[in-house]
């Protein structure tokens, strides 16, 4: 991202990154795709997802995870990663299809051989790692938010297949479900340490902080995808490009409307954290909770410098991608 967009998205919040990172990288690279999950890309794009140093992203989401609770974490992140590269150009139908064998297997119906998708054993180890640190309350919430994903990923897919531009509130929606942040504020808990009951987590106000902290983010991220988006196929699925089209205005134009979208936002995450409900004896650790949701909103703007998915020589190929999406797995 050019040095001008990213100085006017500036956050009040530290960006911290865990001082496991690179070690945490390593393992990613070597443990993970290097061994457990060899064959699910071809070699060339397994190679070029390292680039992607998705254990950073963890890092800076999770700065002060211990080195036990990041496993599941740093896992996460790499299907976040490998699950929108590979998917991002499938068809509706086979979304839907990855989106019921994958939930059954977060949610624990279903064993990653009875779901026959390549990557449900990823998830399954995710969820069995995760009940080591939080209860089931809190992984059904997280296998809720993984649904919630591939409901916004269908509906992308939908207009990818239609070269259809959403309109500005589906899109909004859209975004924040096809994003993938929520299921990573819902494992929050495996770092803080601290479950809290499920009517905090009910509570209309920290429904909408955690909103916010999806949308605030992705909203950051239109600007740094933007060059990606264009040169991949899924311009039409671009705020930026939404914003022009239905306002018809320039690009300019959109971008400056956008910053004004991202600006008020972040003002309403920061009042509601500083004004938070008394929640009696949990007040200290709902504010905790909300704090370290603040390290994702500033972390994706802090991994930035760290990673190389935005940058043009490490984009995927995309016809090598669609057909890794619509092979059996073995």
């Amino acid at each position: 991202m050019d040095s001008t967009t990213m100085a006017r998205l500036r956050y009040p919040f530290p960006s911290l990154m865990n001082p496991h990172a690179e070690a945490l990288q390593q393992h990613t690279d070597r443990v993970w795709i290097d061994e457990e999950w060899a064959g699910i890309v071809p070699p060339e794009i397994a190679e070029g997802f390292k680039q992607v140093r998705t254990a950073y992203m963890t890092a800076f989401f999770f700065p002060s995870a211990t080195w036990e609770r990041l496993i599941p974490l740093a896992r996460m992140m790499l299907f976040s990663l490998y699950q929108d590269d590979v998917y991002e150009h499938a068809s509706p139908d086979q979304v839907q299809h990855l989106r019921h064998q994958t939930v059954a297997v977060a949610r624990g119906e279903i064993t990653p051989q009875e779901a026959g998708v390549p990557l449900a054993r990823a998830i399954a180890q995710i969820r069995a790692e995760a009940l080591a640190f939080i209860p089931p309350t809190s992984v059904a919430r997280w296998a809720d938010d993984l649904d919630l994903y591939f409901q916004g990923l269908e509906a992308e897919t939908t207009h990818l297949a239609a070269d259809t531009v959403p309109g500005i509130e589906e899109y909004m929606a859209m975004r924040e479900k096809a994003l993938m942040i929520h299921p990573f504020l819902a494992l929050k808990e495996i770092e803080t340490g601290t479950v809290l009951p499920e009517g905090i987590h009910d509570h209309p106000v920290v429904r909408r902080l955690k909103s916010l902290t999806v949308r605030i983010t992705g909203w950051f991220n239109e600007f740094q995808s933007y060059d990606k988006d264009m040169r991949t196929g899924m311009g039409n699925v671009n705020f930026i490009n939404v914003l022009a089209h239905h306002h018809r205005i320039c690009i300019d134009q959109a971008r400056e409307e956008l910053f004004s979208i991202h600006d008020r936002e972040l003002d309403e995450f920061v009042r509601l954290q500083r004004d938070l409900p008394d929640f009696g004896r949990w007040s200290d650790p709902v504010a905790q909770h909300i704090h370290h949701f603040s390290f994702v909103i500033s972390g994706w703007r802090g991994v930035d410098k760290h990673i190389h998915r935005y940058d043009p020589e490490y984009y995927p190929d995309q016809d090598t991608l669609c057909a890794t999406a619509g092979k059996d797995p073995t």
